[in-house]
């Protein structure tokens, strides 16, 4: 009997025991009853206001229950120690509520990705912790609301009013409201000093955007024709651009508030106060994270950033005063830590295999897709291919200031022979497995397009190829290089960067084909920053910086598909651009066919979509865009590999993955989480 209560006794202890590891266990996971939670895939009779989200008012009076919070267990070690302020206090009176697609994460791990290096193949890396007012859902066309909690629109879509959440904080602790997307528009895009002409994105009918502040939460943007796309903008490719900037941190440095502005910026080696300014802000939100002074700068991103960069890699941390939380009222994010790092893209498929990279696909090359899904169960991962991406184009420099080379390049034949000259069969097989599509350089998913415009010109004709250059003039030499106008042997410098040649065999296959013809290539490697500078300065003969706009993009800056055919720097034109800009007063005056293109812009960019003006201007665009063939394309539908580590939970398959979408950020990496 004595050793029946003994046993018992010990028994009652084990359990005792065991309920308290669960217990202290249970404390640093996310919220208790969150199997109970609703998600995506089980909403419980939750009905959102928008795909996956609600507002947290609604979701309390769906549920009946007032949620109480919970946060990472390195914020409430932080909490403990008085060091930040309890999670209640940190989130906005009003966070959006979100959906998890399968079930509430757990709280803690690193999310590992590669890139090129720094502002070289970093956007999918930016795509994981990026905000904006507004965003893309996964089902690639609803525009739902972000930072903003929600907007409205006058009846002419001239007038558009937001309204943000009430308490949104900085990730330093700062308010942030209407006062920073004032200072944004005011004082940093229509500064003369900062920006010589207010970006093409926030011009409509070639007038800059005004803003007036209503109160603290809630500002209205005022355009001076309808803008009916502009909300297209903000959630597809205007989110690497977010309409916000951190007045209370960069007025310090701004000479309309702080007179000794100049005076800071030379103490620190800057020559002037702007040159100091663009150090903290810049238009692409991720080169301010590319140097150490982004430490410095508050954010509203799901990630800070935590350690200097440097050429290896670059280390975020979760935001403490993150704006969103989960159904059962956990803080996102649930990952802790994301680290980038910077490899040779040929190391990229051995790091996968490896099982050191949770998720890349950004300028992934489908001539790897072989090897790594034949090592998925040896990595841990799954390899897809979404649709998203073009193959390589080719854009020549009609502007180039070798005047010799301008004569050629801008004569049309010169393209029509440089197209008939590639064999987009074989590359397709070498390259891209068979798989793509050879096709003229166009938007996807229009309804504009038709089969003809993608077979324009594609067909491997050398004999073709060869006239169009007789015709031109261009006659051989003793070497069988041809010769320009002035006696010298015709020589393209091909400077290329692997995020957007995709292999180094496209440009030294297509150099070979162009040898056939007699036009001599020098192929060279630069980096993507290099490239951009040269394309600046006018002193590129090839540019390839261009990826296919999808029309949730074309909707809103036919910019993409229009002279100069980016928005980062001109890939061609630049002097054009310089006449537009300045009213004609320098730069160069651009030809009938690009005039028209830009008319055509300013007009799109007022018009419905889908209505029968906007079918007819589209289909004038592409229409003058072949007959110049400005862009010469390669191949169409090609996918874009996505590799997944099989730890990562939350992530859906990629519907599209493509660069003006933002790569994952419809996807909702703040609430990826892994499993162990």
């Amino acid at each position: 009997m004595k050793n029946e209560i003994v046993r018992r006794g010990f028994s009652q202890l084990f359990k005792m025991q065991f309920f308290f590891i669960i217990l202290v266990s249970l404390a640093f996971l996310p919220n208790s009853w969150a199997g109970k939670s609703p998600t995506v895939n089980t909403p419980q009779s939750i009905k959102c206001e928008f795909p996956q989200q609600l507002e947290l008012k609604n979701f309390e009076k769906q549920t009946g229950k007032k949620l109480s919070f919970q946060e990472n267990p390195i914020f409430a070690k932080l909490v403990a120690q008085k060091k930040l302020s309890p999670v209640e206090q940190r989130l906005p009176e009003e966070p959006l509520v979100v959906l998890p697609y399968e079930k509430i994460g757990k709280y803690g791990g690193k999310l590992r990705g590669v890139a090129l290096a720094l502002e070289s193949s970093t956007s999918e890396g930016m795509s994981w912790r990026q905000v904006s007012l507004v965003r893309i859902s996964d089902d690639m066309s609803t525009i739902v609301p972000n930072v903003a909690k929600s907007w409205k629109w006058n009846k002419d879509y001239t007038e558009i009013t937001f309204n943000l959440r009430k308490g949104h904080k900085w990730s330093d602790g700062e308010a942030f409201t209407a006062d920073d997307v004032v200072f944004y528009i005011n004082d940093i895009i229509r500064n003369k000093t900062l920006h010589k002409e207010v970006p093409n994105r926030w011009k409509i009918a070639g007038k800059a955007v005004k803003i007036k502040k209503i109160n603290t939460q809630t500002f209205k943007f005022i355009f001076a024709k309808p803008y009916p796309g502009f909300l297209h903008m903000l959630g597809a490719s205007g989110s690497y651009y977010s309409p916000y900037a951190v007045k209370h941190f960069l007025k310090n440095y701004h000479i309309d508030y702080n007179p000794n502005a100049d005076k800071i910026a030379k103490e620190a080696g800057f020559d002037n106060w702007n040159s100091y300014f663009a150090v903290f802000f810049n238009k692409w939100k991720d080169a301010v994270t590319a140097t150490k002074y982004g430490l410095k700068v508050p954010t509203l991103e799901s990630h800070i950033l935590k350690t200097e960069p440097d050429s290896q890699k670059r280390i975020f941390v979760a935001n403490p005063y993150y704006f969103k939380v989960d159904t059962a009222g956990n803080q996102l994010p649930y990952i802790t830590y994301h680290h980038e790092r910077f490899l040779n893209k040929g190391l990229w498929p051995i790091e996968i295999m490896n099982g050191n990279i949770d998720q890349k696909s950004q300028n992934m090359g489908l001539n790897d897709f072989p090897i790594l899904k034949e090592n998925e169960k040896k990595g841990n991962y799954t390899i897809n291919l979404p649709p998203g991406m073009a193959g390589p184009v080719i854009i020549f420099n009609q502007t180039h200031k070798d005047p010799e080379l301008r004569k050629i390049y801008s004569d049309v034949r010169f393209r029509k022979a440089m197209s008939l000259a590639i064999n987009r069969d074989e590359i397709n097989e070498i390259l891209f497995l068979g798989i793509a599509t050879p096709q003229q350089a166009l938007p996807e998913n229009v309804p504009f397009v038709t089969a003809a415009d993608k077979n324009y010109m594609i067909q491997f004709d050398l004999k073709k190829a060869n006239l169009l250059l007789d015709e031109m003039g261009l006659k051989y030499g003793k070497d069988g290089v041809r010769l320009r106008y002035d006696g010298k042997p015709l020589t393209v410098l091909w400077e290329y960067t692997l995020q957007y040649a995709i292999s180094a065999e496209f440009p030294i296959l297509v150099a070979d084909y162009w040898k056939k013809a007699g036009v001599k290539v020098l192929v060279k490697e630069i980096t993507s920053q290099l490239s951009r500078e040269k394309a600046a300065a006018n002193t590129s003969d090839i540019c390839m910086e261009w990826f296919v706009p999808y029309e949730v993009s074309m909707i809103s800056n036919p910019i993409y598909f229009t002279p100069p055919y980016a928005t980062l720097v001109p890939l061609m034109g630049a002097p054009w651009v310089d006449w537009w800009n300045t009213d004609g007063k320098s730069g160069e005056k651009p030809p009938a066919w690009a005039q028209r293109l830009r008319d055509i812009a300013t007009e799109w960019k007022t018009v419905a979509p889908g209505s029968a003006r906007y079918l007819e201007l589209g289909r004038e665009m592409v229409k003058i865009n072949l007959e110049n063939l400005v862009i010469i394309g390669t191949l169409g539908k090609v996918p874009l590999p996505n590799a997944v580590s099989n730890n990562l939970a939350n992530i859906p398959n990629f519907t599209i993955d493509n660069t003006y979408y933002g790569y994952a950020y419809p996807f909702r990496a703040d609430q990826w989480f892994f499993k162990k």
